[in-house]
């Protein structure tokens, strides 16, 4: 069986809509494709059935736990109260992040402007990766990349943080929402935040580690794998397919043996609505 269980769409920071991410999935022969934009949940309330795959409502709540913390959510019930009233907050938050370092950079005379940042954002959520392809097309970056560690990084003046919420109370708001919290690409927490968060995440309810992902060597794929059994929990994988902003495709992540089956079999029978066409 093969998932990919980590894409965005043009509802967050993803260059395809929706059911162009579905039909790309159908294309690479997947079974399942869980659509997990960041701090939103409403993509796969606009897609109508499609035959020969499943697709997993989900999300990535961005967290805070000693430094930057992602938690993906899947399964989830992508109409639940607390959900959307969480998005809708995070939204307003990210748009207001987004216009001070407008104004940072604007008054160090890198002239972007909020219309062309609007102007990169096909969806309702707009962000950093908006503000990267603005860069970009008014000449100051050279790629995505370079629009980031330029101007966008937190080591540069130009950075804004926001605040994030707890990942205790990430894990809450997808397990109100009859989701199962999965702790996202490990491989890219920073030093320490993994060894604290790890004891903790069973107590947390957390169901899964998203062991298998690009960035992930092999050696960090199994000692995730190893995390995850340790501590009872199921693995996911993903390719956490972006478009231009991410050098991988969909269903591109194929490492993952026995156990990673296994997981899936579980998820599979905690969405009662599901099934493989």
């Amino acid at each position: 069986m093969r998932m990919d269980l980590h894409v965005h769409t043009t509802f967050s920071d993803g260059d395809l809509t929706p059911v162009q991410t579905v039909q790309k999935a159908i294309a690479a022969g997947l079974d399942a494709v869980a659509i997990t934009d960041h701090d939103e949940c409403r993509a796969p309330g606009t897609l109508s059935s499609f035959s020969g795959i499943g697709v997993i409502p989900g999300i990535e709540l961005s967290a805070q736990h000693n430094g930057e913390v992602h938690v993906l959510g899947l399964g989830i019930d992508i109409n639940n109260e607390a959900l959307r009233a969480h998005i809708e907050n995070a939204s307003n938050a990210r748009r207001v992040r987004v216009y001070a370092m407008i104004d940072r950079l604007s008054r160090a005379g890198i002239a972007i402007r909020p219309a062309d940042v609007e102007a990169e954002c096909r969806g309702k959520i707009i962000g950093r990766p908006h503000m990267a392809a603005a860069l970009v097309g008014k000449g100051y970056a050279k790629n995505i990349n370079d629009a980031f560690a330029k101007y966008l990084s937190d080591k540069t003046p130009y950075y804004v943080s926001r605040r994030r919420i707890s990942v205790e109370r990430a894990a809450a708001l997808i397990l109100n929402a009859n989701g199962l919290p999965v702790l996202a690409h490990p491989g890219l927490l920073s030093a320490g935040i993994l060894d604290s968060l790890e004891p903790a995440l069973k107590a947390l309810g957390f169901w899964g580690i998203e062991a298998y992902h690009p960035v992930h060597s092999d050696s960090q794929c199994a000692k995730f794998e190893c995390a995850a059994r340790q501590n009872s929990l199921y693995v996911t994988s993903g390719s956490d397919y972006h478009g231009r902003l991410t050098p991988v495709e969909i269903g591109c992540e194929t490492r993952g043996g026995q156990f990673l089956q296994k997981s899936f079999n579980a998820l599979i029978e905690h969405i009662p609505y599901f099934s493989l066409c």
